[in-house]
């Protein structure tokens, strides 16, 4: 069989990559996990160029793990050869920059419309570090409503995705979106690093029979168009969506049971003895001879359906399946057909499972403006998505009117000096409690840097930057409404200074708490999980920050490990400062007493008239010197720190799953 190759010193495809004969190929494929547990046992196949590969099985099968092997992902220990035309495992960056991988589950902005999906798609896989020029602008709008075209989305070219409360596209159109995000996405920004694999993880899951069969006919189209090669994992389909493919690879426990042409399988299987009934859906039957689970319950019920297996267990099925498979006459003519003249090499630091340098592998790119065009795209959905911050902007505006209303133009005097207090810390915590409300749009962005970052689109410092950029003006925003509402309300003190150090200690808090939010999220990326961390943790800081509790009384333990971390207690220290340093409270004079009867010592300062000065207040209370400048650093350390362990642990995770 004649052999294609990569011009790897021109950095193009040769010419003989559009000839039909182009085929990914996998020899004797094995996998384990790091505890020995065989995933993966010998399996082979061959996907010619226009063609669909189905691969299918019952659950724990190996069809993920297959597919994670191709697109060259995740990987434990793995054996055997894949190669595309020629590119053997040691050009494995070569590889990995002409296959697409679409997960199963969809991770779409929802303010976004499916243009503009596709077209931030398109910008962030092009890898030209230079600014973008016009003529490439062109392009990827063409390249855009071409793909839109193809994959039958024109009427839906300008609807928004969807979120929780707006309404979007189906679940059928979502996956046909997620499939034009690798169309449009060129790593290489030229026919270099053009898709030539699509490798599609459950593609037809959560859809009805006709969604299935409208996604999956649509790929077969664009492949046979395109001549682009799909690999895809698929459960129980229905008999017209089964058809549609051309091969199916079917696995049972790791292994392989059959490969060959979808209109051949029924004849290979009459010849093992399993004939598949008349007007029964194929795919079906071949669950069901091959799904350990249903065949040992078949076997408990005592079902007549079960006769097929003949006795023999559950176990014994599928290993005589696959030893019929690998004697059978397809399987040999398959070893035939596979590209033989590629050098037989084992999987070695290669696979991105092992990879010691993350971002060597993925080809170079301009963080800046990575950064530009995700904050473009952020800004769209901030502007839109009323969950990302209108919410919040509701909250805290609903916070400030609370807050003004129960502690309505306070008097300076000895009876308020305890509610100035309590309305500050109020304030400053509940600020800090209610960043929770971020991380439901704080999750959809990391599940979909996540997405994009597999495809080397950019990286956590990319991701981040922008977050930060994004953010920043937002918070402001919601701090200058907290403000203006609470802080005259209060009857805090009068002055431009006071009021605008008192925006900065709130600006700062928010800073901090969203800090706090974006590394639990980024640690723990389930909703439930993530929203009780954070809770708890901004639970801690109001506890442990020297208000409810004194710190000369506070536990030894969280005295010395979680007090002076605390970006809440500088926060409220530096609020405190700000409002009674330089403030005083009126208290009633005695004949008695005279001014020794007050709370605190008090001075006479008129006839019948006696005053607590503020500095007296906070020295009483126990609070030291006033060190706003020092406060402002530790707060912006705290922040700054919980930003770069974010960034650790994404590049981190990264390394780890092979991005």
């Amino acid at each position: 069989m004649s052999q294609h190759s990569l011009d790897l010193e021109g950095g193009h495809l040769a010419p003989s990559l559009s000839d039909s004969s182009v085929s990914l190929c996998f020899a004797h494929v094995s996998a384990q996990t790091s505890s020995g547990y065989t995933i993966l046992a010998d399996v082979s196949g061959r996907v010619p160029r226009g063609k669909m590969l189905a691969v299918m099985g019952p659950s724990g099968s190996g069809k993920t793990s297959l597919l994670d092997i191709l697109a060259r992902r995740n990987t434990t220990s793995v054996d055997g050869r894949i190669w595309l035309d020629g590119i053997t495992p040691r050009d494995g960056k070569q590889i990995r920059n002409h296959v697409r991988y679409v997960q199963q589950e969809d991770a779409l902005i929802g303010a976004l419309t499916v243009r503009e999906t596709l077209l931030f798609a398109a910008r962030l896989g092009s890898t030209s570090a230079s600014r973008l020029t016009e003529s490439r602008s062109l392009d990827h709008y063409q390249n855009v409503d071409s793909v839109i075209a193809r994959l039958g989305l024109s009427d839906q070219a300008n609807t928004k995705i969807g979120t929780p409360i707006q309404r979007g596209l189906s679940g059928g159109q979502k996956r046909r979106v997620s499939v034009g995000e690798k169309l449009v996405a060129n790593t290489g920004g030229d026919d270099s690093d053009s898709v030539v694999v699509l490798v599609l993880d459950e593609i037809t899951s959560g859809l009805d029979a006709v969604a299935a069969y409208e996604v999956v006919s649509r790929v077969k189209e664009f492949a046979a168009v395109t001549g682009m090669i799909v690999v895809a994992s698929i459960h129980q389909p229905s008999t017209a969506t089964f058809t549609l493919f051309d091969s199916l690879m079917l696995l049972s426990q790791g292994r392989q049971v059959y490969f060959g042409p979808v209109n051949q399988v029924t004849d290979y299987f009459a010849k093992q003895g399993h004939i598949i009934p008349n007007n029964y859906n194929p795919a079906e039957y071949l669950l069901e001879i091959t799904n350990t689970d249903f065949l040992a319950t078949k076997e408990r019920s005592g079902s007549a359906q079960a006769d097929d297996i003949s006795g023999v267990g559950e176990c014994d099925q599928v290993a005589e399946l696959s030893r019929a498979w690998h004697l059978s006459e397809e399987a040999n003519l398959l070893e035939a057909a596979l590209c033989t003249t590629v050098l037989k090499e084992q999987f070695d630091s290669d696979l991105p499972g092992s990879r010691s340098r993350l971002f060597l592998l993925a080809p170079l790119r301009a963080t800046y403006r990575q950064t530009v065009i995700l904050v473009h795209r952020a800004l769209i959905k901030a502007y839109r998505d009323i969950l990302a911050y209108g919410v919040r902007v509701i909250m805290y505006v609903c916070l400030a009117i609370l807050m003004g209303t129960v502690w309505l133009r306070l008097t300076p005097n000895e009876t308020t000096i305890q509610s100035y207090f309590n309305a500050i810390f109020f304030g400053s915590a509940f600020m800090s409690f209610m960043t929770v409300a971020y991380i439901p749009a704080f999750l959809e962005d990391l599940a979909t840097y996540k997405k994009e970052s597999h495809e080397n689109m950019y990286g956590p410092a990319a991701f981040l930057f922008s977050n930060v950029i994004v953010g920043l003006p937002f918070l402001f925003l919601i701090t200058i409404l907290f403000s203006v509402v609470e802080y005259w309300m209060t009857g805090f003190r009068s002055g431009g200074t006071a009021f605008f150090r008192f925006v900065m200690w709130l600006f700062l808090d928010l800073i901090a708490a969203e800090s706090l939010v974006v590394l639990i999220s980024s640690i723990v990326p389930i909703f439930v999980a993530a929203l009780a961390i954070t809770a708890f943790s901004n639970g801690l800081w109001m506890a442990v920050g020297g208000f409810l509790v004194q710190p000369n009384v506070l536990n030894k333990f969280w005295y010395y490990t979680f007090y002076w971390i605390n970006y809440q207690r500088y926060v409220f220290d530096g609020m405190i400062f700000n409002e009674v340093e330089e403030r005083s409270f009126s208290c009633a004079w005695s004949s008695d007493t005279g001014c020794s009867g007050c709370m605190y010592a008090a001075t006479e300062v008129g006839a019948g008239v006696c005053e607590i000065s503020g500095k007296t207040t906070l020295d009483a209370r126990g609070y030291g010197g006033n060190h706003t400048g020092l406060w402002v650093g530790l707060v912006v350390a705290i922040a700054v720190a919980m930003r770069l362990l974010t960034y650790a642990w994404l590049t981190f995770r990264a390394r780890r799953v092979g991005k």
